[in-house]
């Protein structure tokens, strides 16, 4: 189902020391018979009905959900609840179209807002509502304009257990949305990326109302075109010394990746893939300084299959790099995978603005991001970056707004091949 495309950013050139390098690995879905339909899918959304609801937002999320229901195909089914003080599941099982809609109309028009935001049970519902089925897509939606609180309204200082449980519905195959619907400043950015990233999905931001209902629509039409829910590659060394120190999904869009541990199973589990767009991996690498005496020219050091399953065949492919003792040849650099490399760093610091309270650190990150924008042809980005570094030195703040804005451009910018 998958032809692979391997690439290094540049040559190797034999020396003392390990150097680093990283390998793009592209997914390239085989066309057959021209088909992007894509796996039935179980789309479960999560809806936050807490008091701050209260209004617009809440109107609008209504809308949005009757909008999915009638984009999902009749081989899909969508469940529906509400959650705040309690979880109240509202639909379940519902095939798509306008039959279904009319019928359970007053349902989602009885929706109220009250009551607190439990998060966690939120989660619960999500995991009781998508067990896994063979050759069935899964995705969960968690929608929220506020931070989790205890069942007392307190908010949660603690996530930690709630963002393994979006690991573990990542693992067992299953998809995680968050979005974040308002204003950033009322709501945990951090907190909702790291459900989404460690639930396999992603982070979207409607900051306001309106913007829910086509950001909805346009995920939805995503999941209704994957090849394969769960796609796990085997990255094998084939010298010793060779390591894995880091991988993620860049395209279509930016998601961090567990990198296979020593000595364990060197699976990397790379989520949901599409059927109708190619798929980018990147993986850093550590290659130890080659044996005296031993032959330049291309050398095999890692080998990349795609482990077979019901909806994916296995494909294999063996990444070689071309060792060189020319410092010219070394510098070489594979113009494409550089550019990667860099939008990799750039969402790596974007996250990482959300992770701290240091100006000082803040204001590199914000240089840091400009930079590598700049250099991959990002102006837009470049800008947002630099105004916002111009901001911090005035009043020693970020905006959540911006800071959020910045890390949903970063993340969607390395969409083109």
């Amino acid at each position: 189902m998958f032809d692979l495309e391997l690439a290094w950013d540049r040559p190797y050139r034999s020396g003392p020391a390990p150097t680093q390098h990283v390998l793009r690995i592209r997914l390239l879905p085989q066309a057959e018979g021209g088909a992007t339909s894509g796996m039935p899918l179980r789309l479960a959304i999560a809806l936050d009905t807490s008091s701050s609801m209260q209004g617009e937002k809440l109107e609008q999320a209504k809308e949005a959900c009757r909008a999915v229901i009638l984009q999902m195909r009749p081989e899909d089914r969508f469940a529906l609840a509400a959650y705040s003080t309690q979880v109240e599941p509202l639909l379940e099982g519902l095939p798509g179209g306008i039959g279904s809609l009319a019928s359970v109309e007053h349902k989602i028009a009885s929706i109220e807002a009250a009551g607190v935001t439990r998060t966690d049970l939120a989660l619960d519902w999500l995991e009781r509502t998508l067990p896994s089925e063979p050759g069935i897509a899964r995705a969960g939606i968690l929608i929220t304009d506020g931070h989790p609180t205890d069942p007392r309204g307190a908010a949660l200082e603690a996530t930690d257990a709630l963002v393994a449980q979006a690991a573990r519905l990542g693992q067992a195959g299953m998809t995680l949305y968050t979005v974040g619907l308002g204003t950033a400043a009322h709501f945990n950015t951090a907190f909702l990326v790291d459900l989404s990233d460690r639930g396999h999905g992603a982070f979207l931001y409607a900051d306001e109302p309106q913007t829910l209902e086509p950001l909805l629509r346009a995920r939805l039409t995503t999941a209704q075109t994957l090849a394969t829910d769960d796609l796990r590659l085997l990255l094998r060394p084939l010298l010793p010394g060779v390591t894995i120190k880091a991988c993620c999904r860049l395209r279509p869009e930016h998601l961090p990746l567990d990198a296979p541990l020593p000595g364990e199973a060197p699976v990397l589990q790379a989520g949901a893939v599409q059927a109708d767009v190619p798929t980018d991996l990147l993986v850093a690498v550590t290659l130890p300084p080659p044996d005296f005496g031993e032959p330049l020219g291309p050398r095999e050091v890692l080998s990349v299959e795609v482990a077979g399953d019901e909806t994916a065949a296995s494909a294999a492919s063996r990444a070689a790099i071309t060792a060189t003792t020319s410092y010219t040849e070394a510098q070489q650099v594979n113009a494409e995978v550089d550019r990667d490399r860099l939008q990799w760093e750039m969402n790596v610091y974007s996250q990482a603005l959300h992770h701290t309270r240091d100006p000082r650190k803040t204001a590199q990150l914000l240089a840091d991001i400009q930079y590598a924008a700049s250099k991959t042809g990002q102006e837009s980005v470049a800008q947002m970056a630099a105004q916002q570094l111009q901001d911090l030195k005035k009043t020693g703040m970020l905006d959540a707004h911006r800071a959020t804005g910045l890390l949903t451009s970063t993340r969607s910018g390395g969409l083109q091949p």
